[in-house]
């Protein structure tokens, strides 16, 4: 009985239509069911470094969030998420349902934002390989460029690569190698900041 409550008391989201998420009621209300696309879709590395329980989608760092109904049942299956900062939206993120068609639509809705201006992420890895190998999303290899948006902080913690410093298949000159969660990582950045 509960469980059809809480069916019929479910928002609708239009299918196939990218709704952003701004209301902070709204967001409390879709942790449960955002926290789980979430951790879903980050299984294979043991979940988001960022999520350990569904109330930590109420992060106030975290301003931008789109969720997405884009299969036959009722339930959002796709969100994307990351935050507003003056050089745009830093996508921080994805979430998903699993299933292969929601998650290609998923991949291809954030492609087509970061060919937007406004919009970036720092990549590697699939993520890289779905953004811009498949995706043709635009590599940033401006040095000035990547530190300023990185802010000062953060670049003086970066050394600058150019093109990758251990794998010559990863295209592009806009690698370098940075500290997040306690170890070091390369990544580019992608997309097009203001």
């Amino acid at each position: 009985m509960i469980k059809l409550i809480d069916i019929l008391l479910e928002k609708e989201y239009p299918k196939g239509e990218y709704v952003q998420v701004t209301d902070k009621k709204e967001l409390e209300d879709l942790q449960g069911q955002i926290y789980d696309l979430i951790q879903n879709a980050y299984a294979s590395i043991g979940g988001h470094v960022k999520f350990k329980s569904p109330s930590d989608i109420m992060d106030p760092e975290l301003t931008y969030w789109k969720v997405a109904d884009v299969d036959a049942d009722p339930e959002i299956d796709v969100t994307t998420f990351g935050k507003n900062t003056k050089h745009g939206i830093k996508h921080t993120g994805i979430g998903h349902d699993g299933d292969k068609p929601n998650i290609k639509s998923l991949l291809k809705y954030k492609t087509d934002l970061l060919k937007t201006p406004g919009h970036y992420v720092e990549v590697s890895g699939g993520a890289f390989d779905s953004f811009v190998g498949y995706g043709g999303a635009p590599i940033i290899d401006d040095e000035e460029t990547v530190r300023n948006v990185l802010g000062p902080g953060r670049s003086s913690e970066t050394t600058w690569h150019g093109e990758h410093p251990t794998d010559s298949s990863k295209k592009g000159n806009g690698w370098y190698t940075r500290t997040l969660g306690g170890g070091e990582h390369t990544k580019t950045m992608v997309g097009i900041p203001r």
